[in-house]
């Protein structure tokens, strides 16, 4: 069984419009259907649509919801086939944008008293839920005050995140939490260390 042997292409595979179905067609010359599993990662990460017309070709399709840099990974029993990861440019426009912003800001919610009160010398943690925005993956946070604290995140089997952060002084401390550039609702937070 050989990855090689199975062909890709198609302008989805290259380009496409945020809000509109971007397409492409596999050709899996005569091997195992079964083997064959499609990702993503971007922006976003849209539901895959698969047809099988006649001829022994399979037709895909998905709906980027968010402009920008996409990779689609097609592998062959978790081998790559050629070209696999496809890189994608979405292009958008600045409403799509906007309402980007206005899901993550409204849809991840914070809840833990450790998003507003600290203790210092021991791990502190807050459960940050985004499973209703519409953007995953490039999470990142700091935090600024009177000393130097990293924050480390672990994920929960039920796609929530716990974000930790264990601070050596006392203070009032400022908490950026962002998904790409735009950051969640209530960020920065102001978290006092006692």
């Amino acid at each position: 069984m050989s990855a090689n042997r199975i062909q890709a292409w198609g302008e989805g595979l290259s380009q496409g419009y945020a809000g509109q179905p971007s397409k492409f067609v596999l050709h899996p010359s005569g091997l195992s259907l079964s083997g064959i599993t499609l990702a993503v990662e971007g922006p976003t990460h849209p539901e895959f649509f698969v047809d099988y017309p006649r001829g022994g070709l399979i037709e895909v399709s998905y709906v980027p919801t968010f402009p920008g840099l996409y990779k689609i990974h097609i592998k062959f029993f978790g081998r790559d086939i050629p070209g696999s990861p496809f890189p994608v440019e979405i292009f958008g426009d600045t409403q799509s944008k906007q309402e980007m912003v206005r899901d993550v800001i409204e849809n991840v919610k914070i809840s833990g008293s450790a998003a507003s009160y600290g203790k210092a010398l021991i791990t502190n943690q807050f459960l940050l839920d985004p499973r209703n925005a519409i953007v995953s993956g490039g999470l990142s946070a700091y935090m600024q005050g009177p000393g130097h604290i990293d924050v480390d995140f672990k994920e929960n089997l039920d796609g929530t995140i716990h974000v930790q952060y264990k601070p050596l002084l006392s203070g009032t401390y400022k908490l950026n939490v962002k998904f790409g550039d735009i950051p969640v609702q209530g960020s920065p937070f102001t978290i006092h260390v006692n």
